[in-house]
């Protein structure tokens, strides 16, 4: 085992790797439509929003584009039926999203992002979606992380939420959601980290005021810098900006 992989540093502190991550083969495989999505996520969100519109239960046949989508969301939904995350069927005359589309872009696909901007960002080893088992004095346990990469012997957690690009400061079950974002990642860094390593949240959520120049919701801003979470919100998904958000992890490292 290399001393410095994932799977030994982990061990070191009475952890391990549990199970298969996400499929690396397979995000490579649709990176371009991952990527577009994150270059373009309120367009997107009209897409996604337009198959899942309809009820809780998942309805099978919806017509996924409007006659309003403008010509980049027919180019996202063709990639789309590349991928076969969208199906069309034949027999009714829709696109259709089955399981595996729904599973991706219900987040899925933000995770898939995260990794390749890891893999662009200096990281030597990265996995999304891989189970961490964990033994801590007798009692055991485990957690999901969203996406674990390392550089060197130093390793960085991201947690993903797919969430409303627009923020809606009157929303308590939004503001929620984003709050306890930033502690499950906290939590992830008490657990598995140690002293100079970084975490982050990686939000869908338009969290920043580019007229004001503030942040549209101070006390989260406020709870991320008293535990040293960053957030990197909608404004750095794109994927140049996320590739350097995710560098930055490295370059903010506090000895």
């Amino acid at each position: 085992m290399n001393p410095a992989s994932i799977e030994a540093l982990l061990t070191a502190r009475h952890a391990w790797l549990k199970g298969d991550s996400g499929d690396m083969d397979e995000a490579l495989s649709r990176a371009d439509v991952t990527r577009f999505i994150g270059n373009n996520y309120s367009l997107f969100e009209q897409v996604r929003d337009r198959i899942f519109r309809a009820t809780e239960s998942f309805m099978r046949h919806v017509e996924v584009v409007p006659e309003s989508l403008t010509p980049d969301g027919h180019q996202l939904v063709r990639m789309l039926l590349q991928h076969h995350l969208v199906i069309h069927d034949d027999e009714q005359g829709h696109d259709i999203c089955e399981v595996r589309g729904r599973r991706y872009m219900s987040g899925g696909w933000l995770e898939e992002l995260a990794w390749l901007a890891a893999m662009d960002c200096g990281a030597e080893e990265a996995f999304y979606g891989q189970v961490i088992g964990w033994s801590v004095k007798g009692f055991h346990g485990e957690n999901e992380i969203d996406l674990i990469m390392r550089r060197g012997g130093t390793l960085g957690f991201v947690s993903c939420k797919a969430l409303r690009s627009v923020f809606d400061s009157t929303d308590k079950k939004h503001r929620n959601r984003l709050m306890d974002a930033v502690h499950e990642a906290d939590n992830l860094l008490d657990h598995f980290g140690k002293p100079g390593e970084r975490v982050a949240v990686l939000v869908t959520t338009d969290l920043f005021d580019e007229l004001k120049g503030t942040p549209r919701y101070m006390a989260l801003a406020g709870k991320a810098a008293v535990l040293d979470v960053r957030i990197i919100a909608l404004e750095e998904l794109a994927y140049g900006k996320l590739v350097a958000a995710l560098a930055s992890m490295w370059e903010e490292r506090t000895e």
